[in-house]
């Protein structure tokens, strides 16, 4: 088809055709976009669930799809999902966002719980923190005292917004469903916590009080429990449990610093000299 042209003026213009490409890959994104923001944030976890389902789930979702979208909808559905499985077609956000709508009324709520879990990893509320910690407390005070740290930290965490919107795709409008899993996120947070601290910090007081942790004076340990990450710095001049380091500047560390800095004016000297001698002898 010949391209049009246009006189205005005295001058010519020609209209350029439309890149339906661009608006295609343009109007891709902007749905990806907004599934990723109806299922609450990342929907890899939606879509490895859905292609999970056995055959008679998926076939389930497919006659609901097609009841609700349209028989020829359902059809090509049924002819891509392998193609969509293996990643060798990418399905619309358009599509994922009907078939997905789907899921909740069908998913046993372990599913859901799993759900909540995945967001709950990436996107939970995370703390950093170091306590000094004396010869004289027992594990069970670092225990507590990790535990407290960090539950006080998840109850100021106000829920955002990705987690409100999979609540709300997950429940389905069922009221309970919803704060059954606000509940279960809940729970993970403290189930994580306290088992993490219970696991490692034993192991750590342990050591310090065997004949080899006799000889240590200070010792750090940085433990891992659940999003949050806890510095145990333990000192034997130290008495009781307090938050924030109180390590100071070890006589050994400075004297390395000052080796080091007389080092440097050595090595700075030998090479004034060798270059003198070099240069102006």
């Amino acid at each position: 088809m010949a391209r049009r042209r246009y006189r205005n003026n005295g001058y010519r213009y020609q209209s350029r055709p439309r890149n339906l490409g661009y608006e295609a890959a343009k109007k891709h994104i902007e749905e990806a976009q907004q599934l990723t923001r109806e299922l609450g944030g990342t929907d890899q976890d939606v879509k490895r669930y859905f292609f999970s389902l056995a055959n008679r789930e998926l076939k389930a979702i497919m006659d609901e799809y097609g009841r609700q979208f349209g028989r020829d909808k359902q059809d090509y559905a049924e002819r891509t999902f392998l193609d969509w499985k293996s990643g060798r077609r990418k399905m619309s956000g358009t599509v994922a966002g009907r078939l997905f709508s789907l899921l909740p009324p069908r998913m046993p709520l372990e599913k859901k719980y799993d759900l909540v879990e995945s967001l709950w990893k990436h996107l939970g509320p995370k703390s950093n923190t170091t306590f000094t910690v004396g010869a004289d407390v027992s594990a069970e005070n670092v225990i507590q005292k990790i535990t407290d740290h960090t539950l006080a930290v998840v109850k100021e965490f106000e829920i955002p917004d990705n987690f409100e919107r999979r609540f709300e795709w997950l429940a389905a409008g069922d009221v309970a469903v919803r704060q059954k899993l606000l509940n279960h996120f809940q729970d993970l947070e403290r189930k994580a916590i306290i088992y993490g601290a219970q696991q490692q910090v034993p192991a750590v007081i342990d050591h310090l009080s065997s004949s080899e942790g006799h000889l240590t004076h200070f010792a750090t340990q940085e433990l891992k429990v659940g999003n949050h990450t806890v510095r145990l710095e333990f000192d034997k001049n130290h008495t009781g449990i307090t938050e924030g380091s109180f390590r100071p500047i070890s006589t050994a560390s400075k004297s390395s610093n000052d080796d080091r800095t007389w080092l440097g004016w050595i090595i700075g000297a030998a090479i004034i000299i060798f270059v003198f001698v070099l240069f102006g002898g």
